[in-house]
């Protein structure tokens, strides 16, 4: 018997199994290994790992968007966390504020080395995103064990379709550490804006237009 899937908003109660899925669908991310250290099943996820990832949920939330998970039967497989483009200058100010006190508690539970590296990969990142309004990408994952059934491609094709909800949206934006997913959103219309060396690890910078979506 085939389950059914769900893809669905994901709320509070959610949070601690997105950071499951998330966990293992990023044990091998050149980023997450250089930050957190390679993860197997043998060994739990540590500690600063997460408390990274329930930052990232809260920052969705603070940042006006709505973490979105896929599941098969009740089970969660894979999760997508997209942020909508920025509002006003007071309205992002706040915003911003906000997910600088949410990080704060953060760094207790990382190596100072960490929290510097990953605030100097978030700025650069970003930094290298187009000026114009858009979407931004932060995290999209599948499960090891939902990998290879089109979850991945049914989440990204759910993001393009709430970009295109956003009237101000000129596209999406995203990053990724791992080679291999270049050319896989090059196919889904992605281009190449930059290649930033953060030693160690190489964050590429894409962005699909909205005229791509049309």
């Amino acid at each position: 018997m085939i389950e059914a899937t769900t893809l669905r908003n994901l709320g509070r109660h959610d949070k601690a199994a997105f950071m499951t899925v998330m966990a293992s669908a990023f044990a091998k991310d050149p980023l997450f290994v250089l930050a957190f250290g390679g993860l197997t099943h043998s060994r739990k996820t540590p500690t600063s790992l997460k408390a990274f990832l329930s930052f990232l949920f809260d920052m969705n939330r603070l940042m006006g968007g709505t973490p979105r998970g896929l599941f098969v039967g009740q089970q969660l497989m894979a999760c997508a966390l997209l942020e909508p483009p920025s509002g006003s200058r007071l309205v992002m100010g706040v915003r911003l504020t906000l997910s600088i006190l949410r990080f704060l508690p953060v760094t207790l539970a990382m190596p100072l080395r960490v929290t510097a590296f990953l605030n100097e990969y978030m700025k650069r990142t970003r930094a290298a995103s187009p000026p114009s309004p858009h979407c931004y990408l932060s995290l999209i994952g599948v499960h090891p064990d939902g990998q290879g059934r089109g979850f991945g491609r049914r989440l990204m094709m759910d993001a393009f379709d709430r970009s295109q909800s956003h009237g101000r949206s000129t596209g999406i934006a995203l990053d990724t550490e791992n080679e291999a997913n270049v050319a896989l959103y090059q196919r889904w219309g992605f281009r190449t804006l930059a290649s930033v060396d953060l030693g160690g690890v190489t964050a590429h910078c894409l962005f699909r237009s909205a005229k791509e979506f049309l």
